[in-house]
């Protein structure tokens, strides 16, 4: 972060800016500030690039990239211009450093510390393949570490796969040390392409120096064709599992999922394989380790529900919860009962704030996830003091009235309008972000959460 210089605006649309965070190929990204006081960063088009239709194009397949990507693995955006002479768009404000800048300053990474930024890395572009988007930057610099796990940033080179394009075009983009021999030898690519990068990037972790340095951009051209990785101290599972995913021919690569499962020791038929990752990912041990030591969550913190598909019985405005039968409790239940408890008293510690602050009421805006669909959709929110109403799927095509349950972060979702959109009940979280919750709807008899995802507060 940087002060800004005599020539960057101070202001876009309602945003104040106040820092540089970083610049790029294609802009510059600011950390910003809304009217209502909350961080988020700011990325503005060169003004050398504005008018180049390729460019804005490019850009506008950023903004399609990140809204179909699951909230939990990104910066979510928040906002866009597309249409002035300087396009910007705004996303979230992701507190924490690079990869690339952890590494720098902190030393290379081995043992859980290391482990878990794989899982954490390979969770997060599992959820970007199966959105149908291939990153095609995937580097240290484009991986933010926040509190709550990695987050992948940056989808400025990103393409979406369809059912008719299964491959990116043939035009050597995103970073050249982190380019596979197809994208160099000028042939196709897909998805292949961010695991060789995936693979380079967790032994970047591991050795602090890239796998095919070397001189000058044309030796590391050539090695990456006709030499062998450096992988240094990576030994055991993680080194043969970076081994498959810097196989030459694409078509020998693993998948991000199968490379999770991997990580994992999960079989193809067990749980969700994302789920568990993002679980992995940010456990308190895990978070602790790559902060560098020191309890994640200290008293007064928000609390982030690591578990997106945490079983909550939907419940209404006049029907009590039914009370059910005793029985002995398994290990998974008393794992949930003992996050019902952290989030409670997190719950009680965001409802003190809440009493001397705004509380829940204003638009909020974010994505959800369909667990069960595998769909990404996203989610409009309207919350005053007794209730509001909701919209969300696909171009926001369902929509409902939300009324208050007696608790203040938990919503009757009713009077449902729209094809196949049903009632249920709505609950909201505390992050570690001030403007934004996580929401978690379990569908009107149902106990096992439908979907899950993240809003943040735009007005």
């Amino acid at each position: 972060m940087s002060e800004l210089r005599t020539d960057d605006p101070r202001r876009l649309g309602a945003y104040r800016l106040s820092h540089r965070l970083g610049q790029g190929g294609q802009g510059v990204v600011y950390l910003g500030h809304s009217p209502q006081g909350a961080q988020v960063a700011i990325k503005l088009l060169h003004a050398s690039l504005s008018s180049d239709p390729d460019v804005r194009r490019r850009f506008l397949g950023e903004v399609e990239a990140v809204r179909r990507v699951a909230a939990f693995c990104t910066a979510q955006l928040l906002d866009a211009d597309l249409e002035g002479d300087r396009p910007y768009l705004v996303s979230e404000y992701v507190e924490g450093p690079s990869l690339q800048q952890h590494v720098l300053t902190k030393g290379p990474r081995l043992g859980g510390s290391l482990e878990r930024l794989a899982i954490g890395t390979a969770t997060a572009l599992g959820a970007i393949h199966r959105a149908g988007v291939v990153h095609r930057d995937f580097k240290p610099g484009n991986v933010l570490l926040g509190l709550d796990g990695p987050r992948v940033i940056d989808f400025g080179v990103s393409r979406l796969v369809t059912a008719t394009t299964a491959t990116t075009s043939q035009i050597p983009v995103g970073t050249p040390a982190y380019l596979p021999p197809e994208r160099i030898k000028g042939e196709p690519a897909g998805p292949a392409a961010d695991l060789w990068a995936w693979g380079l990037t967790v032994a970047y972790t591991a050795t602090g120096r890239h796998s095919y340095t070397a001189d000058t951009y044309h030796e590391v051209l050539a090695r990456i064709l006709y030499g062998k990785p450096h992988l240094g101290p990576l030994s055991g599972r993680l080194r043969e599992i970076v081994e498959a995913c810097l196989a030459p021919a694409p078509g020998d690569r693993p998948d991000a999922e199968e490379v999770l499962r991997w990580l994992l020791g999960q079989d193809a038929a067990g749980d969700d394989v994302l789920s568990s990752g993002a679980m992995a990912a940010i456990s308190r041990s895990g978070l602790s380790a790559i902060a560098g030591g020191g309890s994640v969550t200290s008293p007064g913190e928000s609390f982030t529900d690591p578990d997106p598909t945490t079983s909550f019985p939907a419940v209404s405005r006049t029907t009590p919860e039914p009370e059910r039968p005793r029985r002995r409790p398994r290990a998974w239940q008393a794992g949930v009962a003992v996050a019902g408890v952290a989030m409670a008293v997190a719950g009680f510690v965001f409802w003190m704030r809440g009493a001397q602050g705004p509380g829940l009421e204003g638009t909020w805006k974010g994505s959800a996830e369909h667990f069960t669909a595998q769909r990404v959709f996203p989610v409009e929110l309207r919350l005053g003091v007794d209730g509001g109403a909701m919209r969300w799927g696909a171009d926001l095509r369902c929509s409902g009235r939300l009324g208050r349950t007696g608790s203040g972060t938990v919503f009757a979702l009713d009077r449902v309008v729209g094809e196949e959109c049903y009632p249920g009940t709505l609950r909201m979280f505390p992050t570690s972000y001030a403007d934004q919750m996580a929401i978690k709807v379990t569908r009107q008899g149902k106990d096992e959460v439908t979907y899950s995802g993240t809003v943040t507060r735009t007005s």
